[in-house]
């Protein structure tokens, strides 16, 4: 029953634990098959492809919710809606909602996916009712920062809508601005088109010497020379103060706009839109750097870069760069060096402050959806406060409250984390890393 609603509540936009908590499940071990990012936030929607709609089909005016938040009107995007999704779109909390736990369980009990899309089919009614909230969710999210006259909205703009124009523009704003936020928005989106020219990687280091982050943007997409990466590894070590991919602040402007605190269709949509941007940036590519402070590696990391960049990285407010921290001090701190132990420490915290985190996203959950009597509308409120929270503070520091909040002791937690790990510990090696680790990919 749980994975049935599990799969209801994704069809609703009640995708609670898509983006938080997931860290340790994503990435048992960060090395294994290298550091992936999540996804980040898709371009709007792509046009729905519903049923010529009958003539008589109700007008569809989507009442906004909370200061400045714009009415979804009944534009081009929902009307080529059929009359039952845009009766679905006028009284979501009312009857869209049901429909849409109606319509998933159907398919499930057909032994379909819940979700008509998965199966490769044209999206159901309220999957285009959804498809068309959210898409004009986000263009008013897109509107209301290119009307701000900053660069750095301008940038989130441009980011958030991710087609190829905005993509374009983005990498020009990035060549002609000192901010380097924008530097890091324009690497996160590369050019898609001819006539688009990508801002060069090194300027974000030009403009920031003193972040980590800004150094290993220049090893994305690509393997480098091996000259290159111990230069890169040697400035690391000797330049990098502090390590800050802005995912925390892109994240923080992006609650900012979701202004719907009534439950209904606006409200799920804005859920929908930040479940995608809880960790939004993707994470730069790491295994060449992790490789080459691996002992007996061609070529070796200069003596202590690597245990510095593993302190800089738990410094960083996520859940992944915590594990990519304890992996890099994994294989750069000695078993004799004193830092080892504060590195054993740092491990059992993470391991604690994880499953903490799961316990109490799965007690969320549990709480949204009601298995006797699903509130999908409810939920989504509920959801969108959580949302709001984590994106205001990072995953860590909601992790920290959930460990405070937490019932169950502390051994019982670290012992779960290690089970996931065959029963090793994250300053522990295992078998299928020292392999994946011992080389790069063919």
């Amino acid at each position: 029953m749980k994975r049935t609603h599990r799969k209801i509540a994704g069809a609703a936009g009640l995708a609670l634990c898509l983006g938080i908590g997931l860290g340790y499940r994503a990435m048992t071990d960060p090395a294994a098959e290298g550091p992936r990012g999540t996804a980040a936030a898709p371009a709007p929607a792509s046009a729905p492809h519903p049923p010529t709609p009958a003539a008589s089909a109700p007008a569809v005016v989507v009442p906004a919710s909370g200061a400045g938040a714009p009415a979804l009107a009944a534009d081009d995007l929902f009307a080529t809606l059929s009359p039952r999704a845009r009766r679905m779109a006028a009284d979501w909390c009312g009857y869209g909602a049901a429909e849409i736990l109606k319509d998933a369980l159907a398919r499930e009990a057909a032994g379909k996916d819940g979700h008509a899309a998965n199966d490769g089919e044209p999206p159901s009614d309220g999957e285009q009712v959804m498809d068309a909230a959210r898409a004009q969710r986000l263009q008013d999210w897109i509107r209301t920062l290119k009307a701000r006259s900053d660069v750095r909205s301008q940038a989130i703009g441009d980011y958030l809508a991710g087609d190829t124009p905005s993509r374009a523009h983005l990498q020009d704003l990035a060549r002609r601005s000192t901010d380097p936020m924008v530097t890091a928005l324009a690497l996160a989106r590369p050019c898609k088109a001819e006539g688009c020219r990508m801002v060069d990687a090194a300027q974000w280091a030009r403009l920031e010497p003193d972040n980590l982050m800004a150094w290993l943007a220049q090893l994305k997409d690509r393997e480098p020379p091996p000259e290159q990466l111990s230069y890169l590894i040697e400035r690391m070590g000797r330049d990098a103060r502090r390590a800050d991919d802005y995912s925390l602040t892109l994240s923080q402007a992006v609650a900012s706009l979701a202004q719907a605190r009534t439950p209904g269709l606006l409200q799920t949509a804005e859920s929908e839109l930040l479940s995608q941007q809880v960790m939004h940036l993707p994470l730069l590519t790491l295994r060449p750097v992790l490789q080459a402070c691996t002992p007996g590696q061609t070529p070796a990391a200069p003596a202590g870069a690597c245990a510095h960049i593993a302190g800089l990285l738990w410094d960083m407010p996520h859940l992944m760069h915590r594990a990519l921290a304890l992996a890099f001090a994994r294989r750069s701190v000695p078993a004799d060096d004193p830092q080892r132990a504060e590195w054993a420490r740092r491990g059992e915290r993470y391991e604690l402050l994880s499953e903490a985190l799961m316990d109490a996203n799965a007690t969320a959950f549990e709480h949204m959806l009601d298995q006797s009597r699903p509130d999908l509308c409810g939920g989504a409120g509920r959801l969108h406060e959580l949302l709001r929270q984590v994106m205001g503070t990072g995953e860590w520091e909601r992790a920290a409250q959930a460990w405070a909040a937490a019932s169950q002791p502390q051994e019982a937690l670290i012992q779960r984390a290690r089970e996931k790990r065959g029963g090793s510990s994250m300053m522990e090696e295992l078998p299928s890393v020292d392999r994946a680790a011992s080389g790069p990919r063919r």
